[in-house]
């Protein structure tokens, strides 16, 4: 079986629970693909919508068509674990990722459609196996391993018998806001979409100092939230895309997100820190998937994190990240964490005790030091 399938979640022994936390990571990735339209193809669609409209092209309606469907994922799977020979020290969420991300063939085009509105048409082409076993240097011995793991998923059926365990990583649309936490939900006092780069030690570099500075004007400026989004101002086509996407979803908050958060920066949890790693101080804009910073969800980040632990282990440096399952906040020194919480609150700022976070990590793609 695929190395995502490797472990035992109870063992109280070092490597194995080492073991199980890796093809944890690896399949938390492999099941945020499931829903492709709503991990790597939203986010590219999103940037695009940013690009075209911060060069002051006005769209009205955005048409996507995406052909990823769950034979592709399986082929992801098997031909991602016979290129790292089912070496889960070898194996990184980043490696999944990037071949998702340089498998998504996409043409899109900017015209007029129907009653003459503004329509950006963006087209996902089919996942070929084939050309990305090529590109890889698959040789014949590794095309038919590959065909036998596919083969394997595709009979056992092992990712339906499998997909309450990866449960936890599913998305929860409209953030975290559950629990017992009963202090403070601080905000802002500003309302504006500007990023002040003076406020940074080095606006050209990832570190953990300006990370937590950019959370913090990211709250005090009052940014709100939705899903699927990482610090770009919220425009009326994009939410319409938002809204074709996730009906339910985002659709059962569109009054609130329309009354509150259009015209608006936003993000989603893990949104407010990509935004910070992909955000250029040059033009201003959150250029997707820059900077060495994947786009990975709130679980991949903590368990693709080189230095983690549980809370009662969390060092005193700013910049770090809090995590519970499917959650994840920045911690900015002195007990408090900003976080996209929730559709209904937007970012705010929390206090790290009694919010139910589980660990620490320092994220990937940022330089640390205290």
């Amino acid at each position: 079986m695929p190395n995502m399938f490797f472990g035992y979640d109870t063992s109280e022994t070092d490597a194995v629970s080492d073991m199980t936390g890796k093809a944890m990571a690896v399949g938390s990735a492999y099941m945020s693909l499931e829903a492709f339209e709503s991990t790597q193809v939203d986010a590219v669609v999103t940037g695009i919508v940013n690009q075209y409209e911060n060069e002051g092209k006005q769209i009205d309606r955005v048409i996507v068509h995406n052909s990823f469907d769950e034979d592709d994922l399986l082929w992801m799977i098997a031909i991602n674990s016979v290129a790292y020979q089912q070496d889960l020290n070898a194996m990184t969420v980043e490696s999944i990722w990037g071949l998702s991300y340089s498998s998504l063939k996409k043409r899109f085009h900017l015209g007029l459609f129907g009653d003459a509105e503004t329509t950006l048409e963006i087209s996902f082409e089919k996942f070929d196996p084939e050309a990305a076993m090529e590109e890889l240097g698959f040789d014949e011995e590794a095309k038919n391993w590959t065909a036998a793991l596919h083969g394997i998923l595709e009979k056992s059926d092992a990712l339906h018998r499998y997909a309450a365990y990866y449960k936890p990583v599913q998305p929860s649309y409209g953030g975290d806001t559950g629990g017992a936490y009963t202090g403070p939900v601080d905000r802002g006092d500003s309302f504006q979409n500007d990023i002040d780069n003076s406020r940074f030690r080095d606006p050209y570099s990832k570190n953990n100092h300006d990370l937590a500075v950019f959370a913090t004007q990211a709250w005090e400026n009052n940014w709100g939230y939705v899903w699927g989004t990482f610090g770009n101002v919220l425009t009326s086509s994009l939410l319409y895309y938002k809204l074709e996407q996730y009906p339910e979803g985002v659709g059962n908050f569109e009054s609130f997100i329309r009354e509150n958060w259009l015209g608006r920066r936003t993000a989603d949890c893990v949104g407010l820190i990509k935004a910070y790693g992909w955000y250029n101080p040059d033009t201003g804009l959150m250029d997707y998937g820059t900077n060495g910073m994947s786009d990975l969800g709130a679980d991949q980040m903590f368990y693709a994190a080189a230095e983690s632990g549980p809370m009662d282990t969390m060092p005193e440096i700013e910049g770090l990240a809090v995590w519970k399952s499917g959650h994840i906040g920045v911690y900015i020194g002195g007990g408090y964490v900003i976080e996209a919480m929730g559709t209904m609150y937007g970012v705010v700022r929390t206090e790290v005790e009694g919010r139910g976070w589980e660990g620490w990590c320092k994220i990937p793609f940022i330089s640390y030091d205290r």
